[in-house]
């Protein structure tokens, strides 16, 4: 039978469920900017993303508080293939899905911060340093300046922060 899950439908597959690593998040991360960069979104629009590692089998699932998902986080599965009818999703409770999503939130924001600096020199050093902090490939970071910078020129970092914060009062007042 097939399975419903964020906001795919799956046939013949077994999910496994398995630690998100800083890959995926970077995975995550460069899909959204692709997103970024084909659409007139903003980050504060997107709600769900998915990257699929081909290296190690995994589809990573990124959903935002909204309401059709309602249940920020990450979720990083294993896929194996599986006879019709015989589809399952293996869950790990000890995982915990909602740190990783809250890390990719931060990293827009340190990175839409870093995009502060006049000084260019400076401004690819704190973004290459930001990737390394947090595991992920400089160049992932380095790609999305521009639309960081669109996304600034916008909307500025204090009114992008209260929104950040405005949305997610719930989520925070849940954490506390």
């Amino acid at each position: 039978m097939p399975i419903e899950l964020h906001n795919f439908t799956w046939e013949g597959v077994r999910l496994v469920q398995v630690e998100t690593q800083p890959h995926h998040i970077a995975g995550v991360l460069s899909n959204i900017r692709e997103t970024l960069k084909s659409s007139d979104c903003e980050w504060e629009d997107i709600y769900s993303a998915y990257y699929d590692s081909e290296e190690d089998g995994t589809t990573t699932f990124y959903e935002g508080e909204s309401a059709e998902a309602g249940k920020p986080g990450i979720w990083t599965y294993v896929v194996y293939d599986c006879d019709l009818g015989k589809e399952e999703v293996v869950t790990n409770l000890d995982i915990n899905t909602l740190d990783p999503a809250l890390k990719l939130r931060r990293i827009v924001a340190e990175v839409i911060a870093a995009t502060t600096i006049s000084s260019p020199t400076e401004q690819v050093q704190k973004l290459r340093d930001i990737a390394t902090e947090n595991g992920i490939s400089p160049e992932v970071l380095l790609s999305s300046k521009t639309e960081f910078q669109q996304s600034q020129s916008k909307h500025g970092f204090n009114e992008a922060a209260s929104y950040v914060l405005e949305k997610n009062a719930e989520l925070y007042r849940r954490l506390a």
